[in-house]
C-alpha cells in the first residue's frame, strides 16, 4: 500500500472536532478518492473515514453531488453545505470538484490514483470502460490500487447494460423501494392486508439499503485493502445493493425452502401474521402504542402475570400453548390492550423490562432524542451547518472497536465538507498546479 499499515496507531492527522484531539485510527494514511458514488458509496466512504481514512470526495463542478439539494435541510436553509443527509454521508472528507469525463480531467485522475489505495465509485462497469477508470486499467497507473463498484445489480450484461445510460444518476432509478421488494425484502416491513391488489405494498425503513450496503461495502473495502498490503496486488471489488439486501433473508430462505412457510399479504383472520401472529402484538396506551413479544413460555407466563392473571389467560383453548395464541392472536390482542390502555408506554415498556418480557415503546422523533438508552449509548452526534445552530444527528449503529476490545473514539460533532474546499490543497498542493492553471480549469469546468 502507499502509505500505510491496517493497524491501530496514532495519527498525525487531527479529528475534524476540536473537542477530539488524536485518536486511534486503524487506516491513519490509507487514502480513498471517492468519485460518482451513490448514497450507499458515501457511506461506505464515511465509514472508511471514521476509521482515518484520508477521503477525498470527488464532485462535479458546480452543482456537486445531488444530495446537496436533498433535505432535511438544517433551519432555514436549502442546500449545500445545510442539507443534512449530505453532512451525514460525507462527515469527515475532503470534497474538490472535478470532472474526469473529459481528457484534462481524466488525467488529473490518474495523477490522483498514483498515490492512492482504494477508488469508491457508484459508476457502471461499461463507464468505467469508456473513460478508462476501470480497475485494469488503473492498476497500470498504480498496481496496489483496490477499485470498489458499490451499484444496484452490479456489472449488467451487457445486453441489458446497451438498454440504459450506465451512470449513476440512471442507476438512482433504482430506489430502496424497487430494490427491496425486487430482493424479496419488503415483506418484512409489510402488515398483511385485506385485498394486496387494491393496497399497494409499502416501502421499507428511510435509506436501509443505503446503509445496509454502505456497511457492507467498507467491509469488502478493508478485505481488497489487507489483500493489497499482503500481496501488493490490488482487486476489483462489486457491492450490489440487491445481493446485499437478499442476504438479509437468509433465515426467511431457509424456511421456505424446508417447506414451512409461504409468505403472503393477504391477511387470514384465524391464522395470524408474520408480525402479529401470536409473537408480537402491537398494543395500544395512554400515549400511543408498545410493542411486546413474550414468544417463550416463560415469557408468556410473566406477562399475562404482570396482567394479574385475567380469567382468559388460564384459557388452555385461548392461550395455553404457542399454536393457540397464534391462532387467536386477534382475540388476545383485545383482552391485552384493555390492560395496556391503562398505562402509560413507559409504564408498560418498564414493567415489562421488569419482568424481563420483551417490549419497547413506539417513539416519535422528539421521545427518541430523549430515549434514556440511546443516551446512555450516546447515539446522537451533534451538527450545526453553516448558520450555527446546534441540531442532533444520528451516529453510528455500532461502535468500533480494537482487537484488544478498546473502543476506538470518534468525533462527536459532524462537520459537512464545503464544495471544493480541498480544491487548492489537492490541485496546487498535492498536483504541483499553478493559480493560473487552476483559474484556466475552472472556465473549462474541469474543475
Amino acid at each position: 500500500m502507499s502509505a500505510a499499515s491496517i493497524t491501530p496507531v496514532t495519527p498525525p492527522r487531527a479529528s475534524a472536532d476540536p473537542s477530539a484531539a488524536r485518536v486511534a485510527a486503524p487506516l491513519a494514511g490509507v487514502r480513498v478518492i471517492e468519485w460518482n458514488g451513490s448514497m450507499s458509496a458515501s457511506f461506505c466512504a464515511r465509514l472508511l473515514s471514521d476509521l482515518g481514512a484520508n477521503v477525498l470526495k470527488l464532485e462535479p463542478p458546480g452543482a456537486g453531488d445531488p444530495l446537496r439539494r436533498t433535505g432535511p435541510f438544517a433551519p432555514d436553509a436549502s442546500y449545500g453545505d445545510d442539507a443534512a443527509l449530505f453532512a451525514y454521508l460525507n462527515h469527515g472528507k475532503d470534497s474538490a470538484t472535478l470532472d474526469p469525463s473529459c481528457p484534462t480531467g481524466a488525467a488529473l485522475l490518474n495523477r490522483l490514483i498514483e498515490s492512492a489505495d482504494l477508488l469508491i465509485t457508484s459508476a457502471h462497469a461499461s463507464r468505467l470502460v469508456e473513460l478508462q477508470l476501470d480497475g485494469d486499467t488503473l492498476r497500470q497507473i498504480q498496481p496496489a490500487l483496490v477499485t470498489l463498484a458499490v451499484t444496484p445489480f452490479g456489472t449488467l450484461p451487457a445486453r441489458d447494460a446497451s438498454t440504459m445510460r450506465a451512470d449513476a444518476d440512471t442507476l438512482a432509478a433504482f430506489t430502496d423501494f424497487t430494490l427491496t421488494h425486487h430482493a424479496g425484502y419488503a415483506f418484512h416491513q409489510a402488515r398483511p392486508v385485506h385485498a394486496p391488489s387494491e393496497q399497494p405494498p409499502v416501502a421499507c425503513a428511510d435509506r436501509e439499503v443505503a446503509l445496509a450496503t454502505g456497511v457492507a461495502a467498507a467491509n469488502a473495502a478493508l478485505w481488497g485493502l489487507l489483500e493489497a498490503q499482503l500481496h501488493g496486488e490490488g482487486r476489483s471489488i462489486e457491492c450490489a445493493e440487491l445481493d446485499v439486501i437478499a442476504h438479509l433473508l437468509i433465515e426467511p430462505v431457509a424456511d421456505y425452502g424446508r417447506g414451512e412457510r409461504t409468505f403472503s399479504r393477504r391477511r387470514e383472520e384465524l391464522q395470524g401474521t408474520e408480525v402479529a401472529g401470536g409473537l408480537i402484538w402491537l398494543l395500544p396506551c395512554k400515549d400511543g402504542f408498545v410493542m411486546i413479544s413474550p414468544r417463550e413460555e416463560h415469557q408468556w407466563e410473566r406477562w399475562v402475570e404482570l396482567l394479574g392473571n385475567p380469567p382468559w389467560s388460564r384459557d388452555a383453548a385461548l392461550c395455553g400453548e404457542r399454536s393457540a395464541r397464534n391462532e387467536n392472536w386477534m382475540i388476545l390482542q383485545d383482552e391485552m390492550s384493555k390492560w395496556t390502555r391503562e398505562h402509560t408506554r413507559a409504564d408498560v415498556f418498564e414493567r415489562a423490562q421488569a419482568a424481563r418480557v420483551a417490549c419497547f415503546p413506539v417513539s416519535g422523533a422528539r421521545d427518541l432524542l430523549e430515549n434514556a438508552q440511546l443516551k446512555a449509548r450516546r447515539f446522537f452526534d451533534s451538527w450545526e451547518g453553516t448558520r450555527n445552530i446546534p441540531l442532533s444527528m444520528p451516529g453510528l449503529p455500532f461502535s468500533l472497536r480494537t482487537q484488544s476490545g478498546a473502543e476506538l473514539p470518534r468525533a462527536r460533532k459532524v462537520v459537512s465538507p464545503r464544495l471544493g474546499s480541498a480544491n487548492r490543497a489537492v490541485f496546487e498542493g498535492r498536483l504541483g498546479l499553478s493559480p493560473g492553471e487552476m483559474e484556466t480549469l475552472r472556465q473549462q469546468g474541469v474543475v
